[in-house]
């Protein structure tokens, strides 16, 4: 689950919810940045199945006893997530190989970001299946980096959506303030800038896709004085799922 604070309350946003965003950006994606239409059905199931391995977990929130806050995806234990991602590429693997490779993939360069004594099992079988399917379906090597780049801008992309609130300056994000690493660009720049233009409204330069995107951001907001009376699994039950609306357009 994707979690920040307000003063009185936290936002809660579902890990698949945010899997959606990142299906409708890379859906629009512009066709000739990729040089070939191929998979690309399979790309999409990608991104957005991405984040089923969370669908159970987010059921409910958990709590953290050592941050005194509900456990997010930058703390949620190791131990289980891995177990389950796995579980989901198998899943996702019987409807479409390659839709699993690309989430293997995923889901490995994230780990080996923060290589730890719960990721070595998971990133070692992910590379297993990754080899074997790449053997299998004797893929276009090129191709597949392409698809796979886009997939982790996408998803990086709608995090940039989801981790703070809507409106916030650029600089004040921990990860993307100095922007997301373009692999696209024909005019030879390496970085994409996100900015919120208005708390409904990204802008985007250079702009990658085909169209303005419109998305929708659904999310819970839990108040801290009910969740800590009543417990936070209880009152995330209880709370209305709100819906957003968010424009990606060209800066």
């Amino acid at each position: 689950m994707i979690i920040y604070e307000k003063e009185d309350s936290y936002i809660c946003i579902a890990q698949h919810d945010h899997a959606r965003i990142s299906g409708d950006l890379l859906s629009a994606w512009a066709d000739e940045l990729f040089g070939s239409e191929d998979r690309r059905e399979e790309l999409n199931l990608a991104a957005y199945e991405h984040d089923s391995s969370w669908i159970e977990l987010d059921r409910i929130p958990l709590w953290n006893d050592a941050a005194s806050a509900p456990f997010s995806f930058r703390d949620f234990p190791g131990n289980i997530r891995f177990v389950f991602y796995s579980k989901a590429i198998d899943r996702l693997q019987e409807t479409s190989e390659y839709a699993a490779l690309l989430g293997s993939i995923l889901y490995t360069t994230l780990a080996e970001r923060f290589r730890n004594e719960d990721t070595i099992s998971f990133v070692e079988g992910e590379f297993a299946r990754q080899s074997v399917i790449l053997e299998k379906l004797q893929l276009n090597v090129n191709l597949l980096q392409e698809h796979a780049k886009a997939l982790l801008l996408c998803d990086e992309l709608s995090l940039f959506a989801c981790m703070e609130p809507p409106g916030t300056p650029r600089e004040h994000y921990e990860w993307f303030a100095n922007g997301f690493p373009y692999w696209f660009d024909r005019t030879g720049g390496t970085s994409l800038i996100a900015e919120w233009k208005d708390e409904r409204t990204i802008a985007l330069e250079p702009y990658p896709f085909s169209r303005i995107v419109e998305t929708r951001l659904f999310y819970k907001e839990v108040g801290k004085a009910e969740a800590a009376k009543l417990g936070i699994s209880q009152v995330y039950q209880k709370a209305e799922l709100r819906e957003q609306v968010i424009t990606i357009v060209p800066k």
